[in-house]
Order: C-alpha cells, then structure tokens, then sequence
C-alpha cells in the first residue's frame, strides 16, 4: 500500500510531469487539477490522524527522504494543499502551454515535502525542488526577473546547506528530533556553567545563516527585492500559490529554526525587554518589511507590483508574531500566515482574471470593471475588506489577535510598526477599489467578459474560507490551541478570548447586517439623489500640467512619493547589483592573474601550500 505522505507530496509531481508529455489540451488541465485535488483530499482526511503521528521514510542508499505528520505542520500542510488547488485550477484558464504545468505542479510537490520533511536533509532537498520549479515558472515570463530571483535564492540556500552542515558535524544526526534534544541539552549545560557544544559565535554564526536563507523565500526587508519582479512576471494564477504559499516557507523555516535551536538562541543572547534578543531581531526586520511594503505598494501604477509589495508588507506582520515569540504572539502569526494565503490568493487570482480578459495591468488603462465584472468585483471586495483588516473577515481576526499579542508585550516600537502597517494598507487598498472597479471605463474594456469558469471556481473557494474562517474564526483557534496543547486563545466558535480582550464576530455580522437593512430602507424610501460628476479634484493646489496631472489612475500618490523622495533614492536592489558587479570584476582579476591556465603558475601555488603547511609542522 502507498504511504499517505508520500502521495500527498509526490502526485502532483507525477501530475505535472504526464501532463507535460501528453500535452493534449484538455486531459493536461484534467490531469493537472486531479494531481492538486489529491494532497488537499488526503490533508483532509488525515485531519484525525495528526494527533497520532504519521512517518515515512524512501531510503536513497546514502541517507533516507523521512517525512512526518504533526499537528504543526498539518497545518501549513492544509494552507498549501488548498491554496495550491485553487491556484491549479487557475491555471486552466491562464496556462499557456505544459511547460506552465509541469513547474507549477513541481513547486507544490516542493513545498508540500518541506512541510512534511522531518530532517533537514529533506527539507533542503525540497526547498531546492521549490526554489528551481518556482524559478522556471518565472524564466518562462521574463529573463531578468528570473535571474534576480536566482541569485538571491542561491544565497539562500549555500546559507542553509552551510548551516546544516555545521549543525551536522556538532550533532552528527540531520532529524529534527535529534537536533532539537542536542540544543536544548546544549542550552541546560549553558545555563548550568557546564562545557556548550556551540560556542557563543557559532550560534550567532548559525542564527545569522538561518536568518539569511529563511527571511530570502519569506520576502523579509532587505531580502526581498526579488519579489515585486517575480511575482508580477510570472502566470498570475500561479502566483496565487507563489505569494500565498511559497512564501509561508520561509514563515514554517522561522517557526522550525524556533523549534530546533531557539532554546539554545535565548539562553545564549538573553531577552530585549519581553521578547528574546534573537526574536527581537527578526520582529524589528519584520516591523521595517511592513512599512517599507506598504509605502512601495501605494506607489505603484501597476496592479500586479502593488500586490507583489503588499504581499512582502504582510508577511512582516506574520514575522513580527514570530520575533516577539511568546504562545499567543506565535499563534497570531500562524493565523495570519493562513489568512495572508486565503486572501493574497483570492487577490492574484483577481489579477489573473483581469489581466485574461483585458490584457491590461495599469491603473490609467482600467476603471468601470465592477459593471462589467460583478462576480470578479464580488471576489475582489472579499478580499479588500479581509486584507483590510475589516471584520467579520478572516483577515480583521488575525491581525487582531496580532495587535493584541504585540501590545500585551509592552513592545511600542514593533506596535507602532504594526498600526502604521494596517493604515497605509487603507491607502492602496481605496485606490485600487476606485481605480479599477469604478469611475469612467474606457471605451475599449466595452466589451469585457467576467471570468471564466475554472477562475470563478477558483476565487469561490478561496472567497468561501475567507467568510468562513472570519464568522467563525475558533475553528482556527480550536486548531492552534491543539499544536501548542494549552488554551492560548480561549472563546467559542464565534468569539476569541485572550483573557484580556474578546472579539465577537457574530455579534459584529449581526450589527453589520442591521446597518445595512437600515441603509437600504433609507435609501429605498426615497433619499434624495444627486449626481456628482467626476473630475481631477487631487492637485491640492498645485497648477494642472500634464506633468502633475493626478487622478486616481495617474500619479495618485504623487506627492507621498515626492515627499519621500529621499529615501527612495535608497535602493537595496542597486546595491545588490553593485555587489554583483564586485563580484564579476573580482573573478576576472581572480581568472587573469590566479586561475589563469599556466601550468607553472600552478606549480608555484602548490609548492607555496606545501611551504606553509611545513611552517605550521602538518
């Protein structure tokens, strides 16, 4: 009988790769969804399961692929199974040929097995199957992008494969079990005045290569300058999974590097007011990956970019939950990391839709679609009121549990990151709601058509649980109060307690509902009506040029981006090709005057090392 696990990870590989050779319009879409459904059929059915533990294990003759079931990573197992399907089932609409379907399927296959790996060699196997997959999905769009996304993700994974082997030759075991029994014993013999395995710099030495290859994949500041261009230059459907799920990798490396060597980190480094020192660290980056997305996202002109910053400015607030790592600050971050997937997907799927049917990505070429598109404008006001933060979507309880987990903490700084976050999120939010969706359409979005069957679906689904989850947001509690096997986040199915807090979603839907009917018989009974043109009232003062000519569709936030102008001229991406252009000169010089072919040149080298070595007495 075939593993549980192993067909969880590996039929949508075996998916991708039959529709690839069969290539027949039709069966590959068939092909491709079924090899989708079939993780998210069996993560539901092992629901019951989890508690027990489930483990698998391919033996590869020089070490075992080992994959293990847990309430913890069932969980992220779930976020991605669904998100991944609706994802698929997207890409029946928008693939262009097998080529997308092959790669797409292969990404999930990678980040299904870094879910479930329960050794480090497996994790690093897969997050590489992830990081290539992903990176073929983005060269079939656009080469430059592509190639950013490479050589950051290169760094991160020498990064991690540095930090493995180090952790290997301290404890001599890849399993997580291991690992983790070594650091903590490590941490007690610290504690103690006993002799540590890991002295005080090869922890930081480990910590900072963590740090790098997980906050690389999560889009942490300044890590994430592939993102914007990798998200927005790939099939639209497929970022639905690329920022909703691949994305949560990252998040899971936190959580495990949390796990595996986290007692060890805060015994060594000791705390920063409430929260450890190391956590800190990864809060306060968190804190900067909110404000610097979401300043970038409402400078934007296109859609796909806006949502690609957004994205990055998200994740900070799930990596702000993890730094302050207390039990409730971890909960909210897992929350968010489920809500960020139900309601980032539902928004690329939205841009997918648009971008098939109108070709366009630019605010100053949209406007009027919601008459033309009201099932899309129905998804797309879903997802703006839970990415928001508005209850009674998913998105309001997360953030909300968020909020208070930091400010319980007595932490101003990551608070004031968090609100300031949560406002400028309005900001773009209000001008793609207007810009796209409504005011004057242009002549030629005349014909437009809402979307397609399989994207509709798709959406629906994603929409479906960001309701869901937000009315009765204890189904998610219920789940993570299992993980950490306490009560952390008490209440009922509609009502979260945090003993110092409560929020009520039923309540609130009721008091929403009553608004609403009371609206509609003002409005019914007849509320006086006046039509008010539209024009360009945004100069605030400044003389009408082309030049500064701000609309909601042009250069809206013109003047924020003049006033941060300053630091804009900042650019992590110009410094890394700065770096880049170092490197390139440095191996030239290496290639010219080192490596440079002459036999005799290598003679020299060798009798040089052989000088050294009997100097040091080898």
């Amino acid at each position: 009988m075939i593993n549980e696990l192993a067909l969880i990870v590996f039929t949508p590989l075996l998916a991708g790769v039959l529709a690839w050779l069969l290539d027949i319009r039709g069966l590959r879409e068939a092909i491709g969804v079924i090899g989708a459904a079939v993780p998210l059929a069996y993560a539901a059915m092992l629901y019951e399961r989890a508690a027990e533990g489930l483990s698998f294990a391919i033996n590869l003759g020089v070490f075992n692929i080992t994959f293990a079931l847990s309430q913890l990573n069932w969980f992220f197992v779930g976020i991605a199974a669904l998100v991944g399907f609706s994802a698929i089932l997207g890409l029946a609409s928008t693939a262009k040929d097998s080529y997308e379907w092959l790669f797409a399927l292969m990404s999930l296959t990678g980040v299904l097995g870094v879910f479930l790996a329960s050794d480090l060699m497996t994790f690093f196997i897969f997050w590489e199957v992830m990081t290539f997959a992903s990176f073929m999905m983005v060269l079939h769009y656009n080469k430059q992008a592509s190639l950013k996304y490479f050589l950051l993700s290169v760094a991160g994974a020498y990064a991690m494969l540095i930090a493995i082997a180090f952790i290997y030759v301290k404890v001599g075991s890849f399993d997580f079990g291991a690992v983790q029994a070594a650091l903590t014993q490590d941490a007690y013999a610290k504690m103690l005045g006993g002799q540590a395995t890991f002295s005080s710099g090869e922890l930081m030495a480990l910590f900072g290569l963590f740090l790098v290859a997980f906050g690389v994949k999560a889009g942490l500041f300044p890590l994430h300058v592939w993102a914007p261009d990798a998200y927005s230059e790939t099939n639209q459907s497929y970022t639905a999974m690329f920022s909703g799920v691949l994305s949560k990798a990252g998040v899971y490396g936190f959580i495990l590097m949390y796990l595996l060597i986290g007692t060890r980190l805060a015994v060594e480094f000791g705390a920063f007011r409430s929260a450890p020192k190391f956590g800190y660290i990864i809060a306060f980056l968190g804190g900067l990956t909110i404000i610097v997305g979401g300043l970038l996202a409402a400078l934007q002109e296109d859609i796909r970019k806006l949502f690609a910053y957004s994205s990055i400015s998200q994740v900070g607030y799930i990596l702000v939950g993890i730094g302050v790592g207390t039990a409730l600050s971890m909960q909210a971050a897992m929350f968010h990391a489920l809500s960020h997937a139900l309601f980032k997907g539902l928004f690329f799927l939205i841009v997918a839709t648009i971008l098939h049917r109108t070709g366009k990505t630019t605010f100053a070429d949209m406007g009027g679609l919601a008459e033309k598109m009201p099932f899309t404008f129905a998804m797309a006001f879903v997802a703006i009121l839970s990415l928001a933060g508005i209850p009674p979507l998913v998105g309001f309880a997360s953030k909300w549990v968020l909020f208070e987990a930091v400010i319980s903490q007595n932490l101003p700084i990551l608070g004031g990151m968090v609100f300031f976050g949560s406002a400028i999120g309005f900001v773009y939010l209000i001008r793609f709601t207007y810009a796209v969706w409504f005011g004057q359409r242009p002549t030629d979005l005349d014909d437009t058509k809402d979307a397609p069957l399989p994207l509709a679906v798709a959406m629906a689904i994603l929409a479906f649980f960001n309701v869901v989850l937000g009315i009765a947001p204890g189904l998610v509690a219920r789940e993570l109060n299992k993980i950490f096997g306490s009560d952390v986040i008490g209440g009922d199915l509609f009502i979260l307690d945090l003993g110092f807090g409560k929020y009520n979603a039923l309540a609130i839907l009721t008091y929403l509902i009553a608004g609403i009917a009371v609206a509609a018989v003002i409005y019914f009974l007849g509320a006086k009506v006046r039509k008010v043109p539209v024009t360009d009232t945004y100069q605030s003062g400044n003389p009408v040029t082309m030049d500064y000519n701000l609309t909601i569709r042009r250069n809206f936030f013109l003047p924020l981006k003049e006033t941060l102008s300053g630091w804009l001229r900042i650019s992590f991406d110009r410094t890394y090709r700065d770096i880049g252009a170092w490197v390139e000169d440095f191996g030239e010089v290496m290639r010219n005057y080192v490596y440079n072919g002459n036999v005799q040149s290598y003679a020299w080298y060798l009798l040089l090392i052989l000088l050294i070595l009997a100097m040091w007495g080898v």
